[in-house]
């Protein structure tokens, strides 16, 4: 990933930087109001920071990018597999009835142009779809959890199945988030994944030092598996080698700070033409 060519405290996909139909970021944790370990651009609306600071960091985010606090599709994510398409129906809700259908919603579809679709993270790996062909994208929001439940694959099959989008026409962003050496799990975890089919047979993905220690996974590349599997071209996915919990002056995290964590944000955008 790269800085942004006009805010350096955003950055941007190479691969997606390409297409002239999208905008989007990922932010860090420089540029905004929060104090102490929220400091500074804390987007997580569900973190302990003041409310008024959380507010006007992602007012500063919506100015930065031209637009409304309101064109920033941000669901309440709970580490489900739950896609939530952004059609008419969505838009045409209310502020209360919007709020409570995006809640448990942990990624989002949509066809509309002018909406930010975003994933809010802190070690949790975001990734953002763009089928270029159909001109459809989508955010996602992928901890252990709902990579274990396959949301890579529910959300492609949405897109699918109610966009007719085909994965080879898909490109691939999979944003900053914690390494595979800095994120332990226990054995349930492991067998979580196992019963589900995942082959951990591959250090790349899954190791552990000696048998008596914890296991390592690489949610990364698990997820990157995941998109090739679906039939993604592989010089279509770009994965970020950024970790979250190793970079504490760009990103914030959860592992590293436990409770008292922001958040980031990542966002795609189909642009108005």
């Amino acid at each position: 990933m790269k800085q942004h060519p006009q805010y350096r405290n955003l950055l941007q996909f190479g691969l997606l930087s390409q297409e002239k139909e999208i905008e989007h970021f990922s932010t860090t944790r420089s540029g905004g109001v929060s104090n102490g370990t929220y400091a500074s651009f804390n987007m997580g609306n569900f973190s302990d920071d003041n409310p008024v600071n959380i507010y006007e960091n992602r007012r500063i985010l919506a100015r930065m990018l031209y637009m409304e606090m309101e064109q920033f599709i941000i669901p309440h994510q709970t580490h489900g597999t739950r896609v939530l398409v952004i059609d008419d129906s969505f838009l045409a809700l209310d502020q209360a009835a919007a709020i409570e259908t995006m809640y448990g919603v942990d990624a989002t579809i949509t066809s509309k142009k002018g909406f930010f679709l975003c994933a809010t993270t802190a070690d949790c790996i975001p990734i953002i779809l763009f089928d270029k062909k159909r001109e459809i994208i989508a955010a996602i929001h992928a901890g252990w959890k709902g990579t274990q439940g396959r949301i890579v694959e529910r959300t492609v099959a949405e897109m699918s199945h109610r966009y007719n989008s085909s994965p080879a026409d898909i490109v691939a962003g999979i944003g900053p988030g914690i390494s595979q050496l800095h994120y332990e799990v226990g054995s349930e975890v492991v067998e979580a994944f196992v019963r589900e089919g995942f082959d951990f047979s591959d250090r790349a993905v899954a190791f552990r030092k000696n048998p008596s220690s914890k296991w390592h996974l690489d949610l990364k590349e698990i997820n990157r598996r995941e998109l090739l599997r679906l039939g993604v071209i592989g010089e279509n996915i770009e994965k970020s080698d950024l970790c979250t919990f190793e970079r504490e002056e760009l990103f914030f995290s959860a592992r590293r700070q436990t409770e008292h964590s922001g958040r980031m944000l990542t966002g795609i955008m189909m642009k108005i033409k």
